[in-house]
C-alpha cells in the first residue's frame, strides 16, 4: 500500500488541512508541501485505512495517493515517466488540474480547468500505455469506482491577460519559470467531487446572472444533490442582489428572499420570487409555513449566522427539510470549530448534516443539512 497522499486545498486553508489530517491519522508526517497542496506520509495501517475508508475532510478540494514528482521541460519525456509510475494498475480516467496560485479573489483568481491541463491531459491519454483507458479529456465526470489518475500542476502555468498575476510571482514571461514539476497519484472516484478533476466544477456563469453567486449556488446544490422539486418553496436569507436565486428559479423553485438590501430588478421580475426586504429578527414566523428548504448567505461570523437560522428552524410555525448554510470566516481559526458548528445543527434535528469548502467560495464553508 502506497503510504504518500496528497491533497489540494485554497491557500490559506492548509492549517485547517493539517489539523483534519492530524486527527484522523495521528500517525501522520507532513512531506512536500506548496501553497494550497500537500502530502503527507501514513503509517501502513493508516493508508489501508484510507483506501478502504477515504479520506474526511471539510477542506480538501481534492485528494488521492501520491506516486511521486516527474520534472523538466520536456514534456513527451514527462508524461513518459508519468506513465511509469502508474505502474501496472489499472486507470479508467486521467485528471489534470493545477495548484492554487493565488488566495481565491486576489488578482481576481479563480481556480479553473485551464488550457495548460487540458492539453496535458490529452498527451497523458494519448500515451497511455493501458487499455483500461475508456475516455479522453475532462469535460465528463469519471464515474464512481473508477481508478484515476491524477496529475497535479505544481507550478502551473499563469494566466495570460494578467500582468499583475506576474508581477506578483516575480517573473514576467513563462520562460523565467525554471521547468515544470507534476505531482503524480491516483484515487478511486466516489463522491461528487472525487468525480472531478480537481474537485474543481468548471462551470460558466450565465450571461443574465447577476452575481458570482449563482457560481456558489449551482455548486451547492449539485454537491448536496438536494432533491429540489418545482413548485417548492425555498428561504433565502441574505438573497440581494440575486444571483444564487437565479440558480434557485431555474430549477423551478418558488424563492422567498430576505434582505434588507435591494434585489436585482431582474429577479424582482421573476413571478416565483417574493422579496421581503427586512432583516430576519422583524420578519413574523408565520411567513414561513410553507418554507421547505433554507438558504442562508450573510457576511456575519458563524455563530452569528447559525443564531439566525437556529431562529427560524426551530421555531413552532416552521417545518424546514433541508438546508444549505455558507458559514464565513474572518479568520481562517474559526475553521478548527467546524465540529462544534455541525454539532449544533444536528441539535436542531437534522439527521443528516456534512460540510465543505467550495471551490467557487472565498474564505468560507457550505453546509448541507438534511431530516431523514
Amino acid at each position: 500500500m502506497n503510504p504518500f497522499i496528497f491533497i489540494t486545498c485554497q491557500i490559506g486553508a492548509e492549517p485547517n488541512v493539517k489539523a483534519e489530517i492530524a486527527k484522523q491519522f495521528p500517525g501522520s508526517r507532513p512531506a512536500f508541501a506548496r501553497p494550497g497542496l500537500l502530502t503527507f506520509k501514513l503509517t501502513d495501517a493508516e493508508a489501508e485505512k484510507a483506501q478502504k475508508h477515504g479520506l474526511r475532510s471539510v477542506f480538501a478540494r481534492a485528494w488521492g495517493f501520491s506516486l511521486g514528482s516527474v520534472r523538466g521541460e520536456d514534456r513527451t519525456e514527462m508524461v513518459r515517466q508519468a506513465w511509469e509510475l502508474a505502474g501496472e494498475r489499472e486507470v479508467h480516467r486521467v485528471h489534470v488540474f493545477p495548484r492554487d496560485i493565488f488566495k481565491i479573489g486576489e488578482y481576481k483568481y479563480e481556480p479553473r480547468l485551464t488550457p495548460e491541463a487540458e492539453e496535458i491531459c490529452w498527451e497523458l491519454c494519448n500515451a497511455c500505455p493501458k487499455e483500461t483507458l475508456w475516455r479522453s479529456g475532462q469535460d465528463m465526470p469519471a464515474g464512481r469506482g473508477d481508478t484515476v489518475l491524477d496529475c497535479v500542476l505544481v507550478n502551473p502555468q499563469l494566466p495570460q491577460e494578467s500582468a499583475e498575476f506576474r508581477a506578483r510571482r516575480g517573473d514576467e514571461d513563462r520562460d523565467k519559470v525554471a521547468g515544470q514539476e507534476w505531482l503524480i497519484g491516483f484515487h478511486t472516484a466516489g463522491s461528487f467531487a472525487s468525480t472531478l478533476p480537481g474537485g474543481i466544477l468548471n462551470l460558466e456563469m450565465p450571461a443574465e446572472a447577476v452575481s458570482r453567486a449563482w457560481l456558489k449556488m449551482e455548486e451547492a446544490i449539485r454537491w448536496s444533490a438536494f432533491p429540489l422539486k418545482d413548485g417548492e418553496i425555498v428561504c433565502e436569507i441574505g438573497s440581494a442582489p440575486g444571483g444564487a436565486t437565479q440558480a434557485l428559479l431555474a430549477r423551478g423553485c418558488h424563492v422567498l428572499g430576505v434582505d434588507p438590501a435591494e434585489m436585482h430588478p431582474a429577479v424582482l421580475e421573476n413571478p416565483n420570487f417574493r422579496h421581503i426586504r427586512s432583516k430576519i429578527a422583524f420578519i413574523k414566523r408565520s411567513e414561513f409555513r410553507s418554507v421547505r428548504w433554507l438558504t442562508c448567505d450573510i457576511n456575519v461570523p458563524p455563530n452569528y449566522a447559525l443564531e439566525v437560522v437556529e431562529s427560524v428552524v426551530t421555531h413552532s410555525q416552521t417545518d424546514i427539510r433541508g438546508m444549505l448554510l455558507t458559514l464565513k470566516f474572518t479568520d481562517w481559526k474559526m475553521g478548527l470549530e467546524v465540529d462544534d458548528y455541525l454539532r449544533r445543527i444536528r441539535g436542531w434535528g437534522f439527521n443528516f448534516v456534512r460540510a465543505r469548502q467550495l471551490h467557487y467560495g472565498h474564505q468560507e464553508i457550505c453546509v448541507a443539512a438534511v431530516k431523514k
